[in-house]
């Protein structure tokens, strides 16, 4: 399979094209004969992430059956009964309510991408929004402490979490527009 990146709005990268560890099986040859979507962490990522990456792959697996419940009014892993029942909208209740952890991760990065001096011209670029959008964004985030998720997405103290970085460079760039083969 090959996946094209067009330009991106970000200046850095396409979305998801520095983390390319996932891979996707169609059709036949997934085990349920429709899409299997496999992410590969590396030893380092594992152990920092630890039992988290088990119960977010989880939380993402519902959030795809609710999704498809919600586009076709039925839940397609029970033929039988396909009809969602009580059990099937708590449970749909219950898995979409997880942004606040998401939340958490993106004032995370935010925060620290800020501290370690990220410009709000680069925020801008990144969120495809004004300057004056992205500085009022990060300000509401920075001009406040962190939240319970924001530590649980550090991992502990967000006050910790600069230690752990170096200078922040350029990095890295991609082309605008280029094939990865998967």
């Amino acid at each position: 399979m090959k996946v094209h990146f067009a330009a991106p709005t970000c200046g850095l990268a396409p979305i998801g094209a520095p983390f390319m560890s996932m891979r996707q099986t169609h059709g036949q040859d997934a085990a349920e004969g429709g899409l299997d979507i496999t992410i590969s962490l590396t030893p380092a990522e594992a152990d920092a992430i630890g039992i988290d990456a088990v119960d977010l792959a989880e939380w993402f697996d519902s959030v795809l059956v609710t999704l498809a419940m919600m586009r076709t009014g039925i839940v397609a892993r029970r033929p039988r009964f396909p009809t969602p029942g009580v059990d099937d909208w708590c449970t749909a209740v219950c898995d979409t309510f997880q942004p606040p952890r998401l939340q958490g991760l993106a004032d995370a990065v935010i925060r620290t991408a800020r501290r370690l001096g990220l410009s709000y011209a680069d925020f801008a670029e990144s969120m495809d929004v004004s300057r004056s959008t992205a500085q009022s964004r990060v300000r509401k985030i920075t001009g406040q402490p962190p939240a319970g998720f924001e530590s649980w997405a550090l991992g502990g103290d967000p006050a910790a979490a600069l230690d752990r970085f170096g200078p922040m460079t350029d990095g890295p760039r991609h082309p605008a527009d280029y094939d990865l083969e998967l």
